[in-house]
């Protein structure tokens, strides 16, 4: 049997290339204009452009063709991610607690509002209380004026000598020890 006949070299190398198309910034607007109202432009419509952007019918119908290609791929990926995104909450919906979200690595003052207090020491209302129920006289005025100053400021509401032990069972960490009984006051 003789072999098939081969296509001459000659014929591969007679195959022309195509040039790729460059539109410019007008022909550009002109085509997402009128894909914007329509996608797909009639026959008439075609030729306008044609007209409008100097370009062959055949690159319009391409170029018409390739955006309907891309606008459908953009519109499946984003409904996968919608679906994803759906998916990732119904699975994180027993869980309990805040999301916490990275802020910014940089500083904003602006986003700063009131003013910024330094706080150079702190001392637990409880501490504070303990202290003056430990001295053996009220003649001391800075102790007393130190439980004044908590007790206005709402930490430890109001209160007389004689509650010292009820407040001591309100806070937490009152070492029982620390406070007088009724008896001793």
């Amino acid at each position: 049997r003789p072999p098939a006949p081969r296509p001459p070299a000659h014929k591969a190398a007679e195959k022309t290339t195509r040039v790729r198309t460059v539109l410019n910034e007008k022909q550009l607007h002109t085509l997402r204009t009128c894909y914007a109202a329509n996608p797909r432009p009639d026959a008439l419509m075609k030729e306008q452009l044609v007209e409008m952007t100097g370009l062959s019918p055949r690159v319009i119908r391409v170029w018409f063709q390739n955006k309907r290609c891309k606008d459908k791929k953009k519109s499946i990926l984003m409904k996968q991610l919608q679906q994803q995104q759906h998916s990732d909450k119904t699975s994180l919906q027993g869980l309990t607690g805040t999301p916490l979200v990275a802020g910014s690595p940089i500083r904003h003052e602006s986003a700063v509002q009131g003013t910024a207090v330094e706080v150079q020491t702190y001392q637990p209302p409880w501490k504070a209380l303990s202290e003056f129920a430990l001295q053996s006289d009220l003649e001391q005025p800075a102790a007393f004026q130190q439980l004044v100053s908590f007790s206005e400021s709402g930490s430890l509401g109001t209160s007389s000598g004689s509650d010292v032990t009820s407040l001591s069972s309100q806070l937490p960490d009152t070492p029982n020890s620390m406070v007088p009984s009724p008896a001793e006051t």
